[in-house]
């Protein structure tokens, strides 16, 4: 299967120095990226439930600690049905705590997200109207096919491992919100409204640390990934890309025999639909 990038034409850097960016979620379009809702840390159930299983022996192990004259003075056992008292009568300030915490926990998730991981962000379609005009600079610029099943897009170290390695997004119309406990990395990675069901998108994370490139400017800082010119199949020329980009992204191509492969087409507008007719170079 091919999967593609759309690209400005300013972006034929990506071409000339076989490089791509692997882009922070604060550099996305959608506010709502990496933005899991954590609802609570703890469910009462859980904080219940962690109680049951080591509440005797914290209890027991404080008692100890006690010099010896207070821990005769206290009954172990009526000791620990107060406390059990307070906990179950104070569940509504466990959870508020819990949803404090929770936000923390979110906000942190966010912050490291964007400090840490790079996405390349790739679509199953090389026709879509909305993607040339909001990727492609209206239509002006190019989009390169790459083979998904290269070595670059599988690169997957262990079953837990959550980078180098291709994933479909999930579309979905709620927004979900979850305990700590039950969020997955699909929750942080892989989940977007559905209103952008129509880009079709899949990714794949990097370590923005692994990066070949980085470079300074106006934040974020752009981290440059090298990527295999033999994972590139096809490059399509959009429908109002001019003569001088078109012979430049020509010449960038046909001079390099790692690309000697790689199949050149231009998109022409349909002269009886909303759609592009493809044609080859």
């Amino acid at each position: 299967m091919l999967l593609y990038k759309y690209l400005p034409p300013e972006r034929i850097d990506v071409l000339k120095n076989r490089s791509i960016r692997f882009s922070q979620p604060i550099a996305f379009n959608d506010p709502f990226e990496f933005k899991p809702v954590i609802e609570s840390t703890l469910s009462i159930d859980e904080v219940q439930d962690e109680i049951d299983k080591n509440f005797d022996k914290l209890i027991q192990s404080k008692i100890d600690e006690l010099p010896l004259e207070l821990r005769t003075m206290l009954i172990g056992h009526d000791l620990k049905k107060w406390v059990r008292d307070q906990i179950n009568n104070n569940q509504g300030w466990i959870k508020s705590q819990s949803s404090v915490a929770a936000k923390n926990v979110s906000s942190t998730l966010t912050n490291v997200s964007n400090q840490l991981v790079g996405v390349l962000s790739l679509t199953e379609k090389r026709e879509n109207l909305l993607m040339w005009s909001h990727y492609a600079d209206s239509h002006r610029g190019f989009c390169i096919g790459f083979d998904s099943s290269h070595h670059f897009f599988n690169r997957k170290r262990s079953e837990k491992d959550e980078f180098y390695h291709l994933r479909k997004v999930n579309y979905i119309k709620k927004r979900p919100s979850k305990a700590l406990r039950q969020t997955n990395s699909t929750d942080l990675f892989l989940l977007k409204s559905d209103i952008w069901e129509y880009e079709q998108e899949w990714r794949i994370c990097s370590v923005l640390k692994d990066a070949d490139r980085v470079l300074d400017g106006h934040p974020p800082k752009v981290h440059l990934f090298k990527y295999p010119q033999e994972s590139v199949m096809e490059i399509l020329i959009g429908a109002n890309a001019t003569q001088c980009f078109t012979d430049e992204l020509l010449k960038t191509v046909k001079s390099d025999a790692k690309f000697s492969h790689v199949k050149i087409m231009k998109c022409k507008e349909s002269e009886t639909e909303y759609a592009l007719n493809i044609v080859k170079l």
